[in-house]
């Protein structure tokens, strides 16, 4: 069966409980999943191992990534296209609207692996302070696509 890479970036720790909350639902439900914290990763061809990316990432200061996973997205925008041949994404920001550049990370992620080769599974989700309805509504999705034969399956059914 083919893996579901969930990454995040987080600076206070938000984007990390969002992302290992997840990890745990799609577990629970027997799905191959792997947790991996780009602050600890600048080598973008981790992407390609995976054949479905989650992202949930906070965004930091004047729309920057958290401070440890500037070297991944640096890495990602600075890159020639991969050829990630329609993986399926789909990216949850977490940020603050009090800030002009709101969720930009989230906004950076998506554009990155969309100029990679990657396909939406759902429209990006930016959320703002108190993020837990919308988290949740994400999650719920997702959960609802990976079910479903008809919309987005992993294993053989994925076709890039």
């Amino acid at each position: 069966m083919k893996e579901i890479l969930i990454v995040f970036a987080s600076m206070t720790g938000n984007a990390e409980d969002v992302a290992a909350e997840l990890h745990d639902h799609l577990c629970d439900r027997s799905l191959p999943v792997r947790l991996l914290d780009l602050s600890l990763h600048e080598d973008i061809t981790v992407l390609e191992e995976a054949d479905c990316i989650l992202g949930v990432v906070s965004t930091w200061g004047d729309g920057e990534p958290p401070d440890d996973a500037v070297p991944f997205f640096d890495n990602l925008s600075q890159a020639e296209p991969m050829g990630l041949g329609g993986m399926p994404f789909a990216v949850l920001g977490l940020g603050d609207t009090g800030y002009d550049q709101f969720c930009e990370c989230g906004k950076i992620l998506e554009r990155e692996l969309l100029r990679h080769g990657g396909k939406p599974m759902l429209p990006r989700v930016d959320c703002d302070v108190w993020y837990e309805d919308e988290v949740e509504s994400w999650r719920d999705q997702l959960l609802a696509l990976f079910s479903s034969r008809q919309a987005v399956a992993l294993g053989a059914d994925v076709e890039r």
